[in-house]
């Protein structure tokens, strides 16, 4: 069979009917399982439900997925309805190999889960093509670490962190064996194909910069020794500060960063997103932070996000990809937080992936964070990004 790579969804607002109607349709477009089945959710369904009726239904398939912030999105369209949504990719690969491994709790020994993928899969110590990463969030960086220290600088890494439809904890991880809130599920990918990547920003650099002068974990205490959220607000144009509590919403647009490197002379970021103004009058995040780094305010609007996410859609020449693959499907990882400032904007998403390449089937969740590989190879955790695998074949 020739390397296969498509979506079904449903709406169905029960996690078994749910299942049903996934495993039928992935049943009438193929008379064979699966490789490898990748499952997208909103947090009203039960993640243990739907991964137990496709793993008695697939039970050779190998199964990672996670939660997804108020639907899935397909080349079919944005997925909800009344709080519900479900999509998978089945990647169709008889050449290939895939293997999965998850964990759940705190001192998640990645590195032993990248070997336990790797011989699941028949492939151990073999560098995969490519790292697929969901994880609760929280714990990015550190498992990030674990990877970069096991397989090195040169495998690719695609991710995105579980999340929910309001940051109150309800995310799930799933994969072959188990489902989770707290952990982490990887897959390793072998497939008999060329993959190309992309980790992007939606944001431009606004004029204000300061540095973190307290800080503790996710949380920023001080920017330039003066409370952080009362500098946030002001370079955000703010008369008053925001009073304390969530405000993940209103700061959508206006994220914070951390220059990373430079490409060609022009900077490239890391984002983080703030999450809330804590009673110290400090800012939460939601990636982890270092005294003595410096923050710079970002910037976008509605139009600028869609087109600069759009760039998760393309193929660069300059990336060594045969000029005569094309592409069959694609992973396009997207921040929830972006998704919620695009609004009804989020369907042109579709028609103009469509025009950039072509009616290809393709899967994204919404997460609350993304994982990839900087322009100069930096595997990073970071907010209000995009990361992508575009499959290519002949």
């Amino acid at each position: 069979m020739v390397l296969k790579f498509l979506t079904v969804h449903s709406l169905a607002q029960d996690s078994s009917l749910a299942a049903q109607d996934i495993c039928a349709q992935l049943r009438h477009h193929a008379d064979q399982a699966p490789s490898l089945l990748l499952l997208y959710f909103t947090q009203a369904h039960e993640g243990a439900i739907l991964r137990d009726a496709l793993k008695r239904q697939f039970p050779t398939t190998r199964l990672l997925g996670c939660s997804s912030c108020g639907g899935v999105m397909t080349e079919m369209g944005h997925h909800a309805r009344d709080g519900y949504g479900l999509a998978v990719a089945a990647l169709y690969d008889e050449k290939g190999a895939f293997g999965v491994a998850g964990a759940s709790g705190d001192g998640v020994d990645v590195r032993q889960l990248l070997r336990r993928a790797m011989s699941d899969c028949g492939r151990p110590g073999e560098l995969p093509q490519l790292i697929l990463f969901h994880a609760s969030p929280g714990k990015e960086e550190g498992l990030l670490a674990g990877i970069e220290a096991e397989l090195g600088t040169s495998v690719p890494v695609v991710g995105g962190s579980a999340a929910d439809s309001s940051v109150s904890g309800d995310w799930q991880l799933c994969w072959d064996e188990a489902v989770s809130q707290d952990g982490i599920g990887l897959a390793v990918l072998y497939p008999d194909c060329q993959l190309a990547f992309q980790f992007h920003s939606g944001y431009v650099p606004a004029e204000f910069s300061g540095e973190i002068t307290a800080c503790n974990g996710r949380e920023v205490l001080t920017i330039d020794h003066q409370p952080a959220a009362e500098v946030y607000a002001r370079w955000c144009g703010r008369e008053q500060p925001w009073p304390v509590g969530a405000i993940l919403r209103e700061t959508t647009l206006t994220p914070l960063a951390r220059q990373v490197g430079a490409l060609d002379g022009i900077p490239y970021y890391k984002l983080s997103h703030p999450e809330a103004v804590t009673e110290q009058g400090g800012l939460r995040l939601f990636t982890d932070v270092v005294q003595g780094e410096r923050l710079l305010l970002m910037y976008s609007s509605q139009e600028g996000l869609l087109q600069r996410s759009l760039n998760a859609m393309r193929i660069e020449p300059g990336y060594g990809v045969d000029v005569e693959l094309q592409p069959i499907g694609a992973l396009i990882i997207f921040c929830a937080g972006c998704r919620l400032a695009l609004g009804d904007m989020l369907c042109q998403f579709v028609e103009q992936s469509q025009a950039r390449l072509g009616k290809i089937p393709f899967i994204t969740p919404f997460t609350f964070g993304e994982q990839g590989r900087l322009p100069n190879g930096e595997l990073a955790h970071g907010n209000l990004m995009v990361s992508s695998v575009i499959f290519l074949t002949r």
